[in-house]
């Protein structure tokens, strides 16, 4: 597939918005702040970005293999996966194992098993070192079932991916008169439509495309004033009846503003070609978005709040550039030119044996 444009961009605004919410919260008093209700100044809003995107782009590929190839290949969609997301991963997690070893940092036994397996949303709460792979863990739990359902054909991939956007809500209010100690905002089970509502952005692409057409920049500034006066609203109506909108369809995480992504993302990328599509594209915002990944897993560890002086702002920036820098071009790099011998474009008979262009 030829690389779509904008979505290295919007990578580049998703993992600068993870940057800046953790240094507000290393450098805040008030972990509370207001600062929060600021969709640029929110994490949780940073991730959803990631996991819209991951879903489209995904799903995209599979659809592209399927239409190429007849059907999609197994093996080669997760020996892909392998290689785009453990190498860099795995490292990371080494040279937590080196820098334990001579007494630098302490991450409990069971916190390394949760990283190894990638599980670390049931307990990312226990180190501050590895608690940002909650998110990594949802994605790889998500892509470990989502091709076996794609193989199912159309509707059964199109009615999975619904349901699972319609079920998160539900289970949210669930929670909310039900709470689970070890189920929270962080976890698969309410983050989980995120991931689906990209893949169904994929699924329905024609169709959007075709329904915001007429209307491109009306759709996004409608889209961006919601995800602006969202959370305020949410504030607002607190200890009323209306709050159980805002708990089942979330505030910067949730239901509105996975939509309100997947307009602008389809915007970005189909529409026309603006100011916001000409800075998306840049030669940094690129390159940021290339980058972003390994900025992901490298930011955790120098925005620890920590008497090393390179982890107090603003050098830790630079430390988590160079970091990334080094993660991307030693071991993401010669990995991803291994994902070329494994395109699925081959012929193929579906192995379930049910069609997979219709069910």
């Amino acid at each position: 597939m030829k690389q779509l444009p904008s979505l290295n961009g919007l990578r580049a605004v998703s993992i600068l918005i993870v940057l800046v919410y953790h240094t507000l919260g290393a450098n805040l008093h008030d972990n509370k702040s207001l600062l929060y209700n600021i969709p640029f100044f929110n994490g949780e809003f940073g991730v959803n970005v990631f996991f819209v995107i991951s879903g489209f782009l995904i799903t995209s590929l599979l659809l592209k293999e399927e239409k190429e190839g007849g059907s999609i290949s197994l093996k080669d969609f997760y020996m892909r996966r392998a290689l785009r997301i453990f190498p860099a991963y795995y490292f990371l997690l080494f040279v937590y194992y080196v820098l334990q070893k001579f007494d630098i940092i302490h991450i409990p036994g069971g916190s390394w098993l949760t990283s190894l397996l990638y599980v670390k949303y049931i307990n990312y709460n226990d180190d501050v070192y590895t608690g940002h792979a909650w998110s990594l863990s949802i994605e790889e739990n998500f892509y470990f079932f989502w091709p076996f359902v794609f193989l199912l054909g159309d509707k059964v991939r199109r009615y999975t991916a619904l349901a699972l956007v319609g079920v998160v809500p539900c289970f949210r209010l669930f929670l909310y008169f039900h709470p689970i100690t070890w189920i929270d905002e962080l976890s698969f089970f309410v983050r989980i439509d995120s991931i689906a509502t990209g893949c169904l952005c994929a699924l329905y692409k024609d169709k959007i495309i075709k329904f915001l057409s007429p209307f491109w920049w009306d759709a996004v500034l409608i889209a961006l004033t919601t995800l602006f006066i969202w959370p305020w609203l949410g504030q607002l109506v607190h200890g009323t009846f209306a709050i159980y909108i805002f708990v089942a369809f979330g505030v910067l995480s949730g239901t509105v503003v996975n939509v309100i992504i997947v307009i602008v993302m389809m915007y970005a990328v189909y529409g026309p070609k603006g100011s916001l599509y000409k800075v998306l594209n840049t030669r940094l915002f690129n390159y940021i978005g290339v980058l972003s990944y390994s900025l992901y897993l490298w930011q955790q560890f120098f925005m620890t709040r920590t008497r090393f002086w390179g982890t107090q702002f603003p050098q830790n920036w630079l430390f988590i550039v160079a970091a990334a820098l080094f993660s991307y071009y030693i071991i993401e790099k010669p990995f991803l030119s291994l994902k070329s011998r494994f395109k699925g474009k081959r012929k193929a008979p579906n192995p379930i044996g049910v069609s997979a262009v219709s069910v």
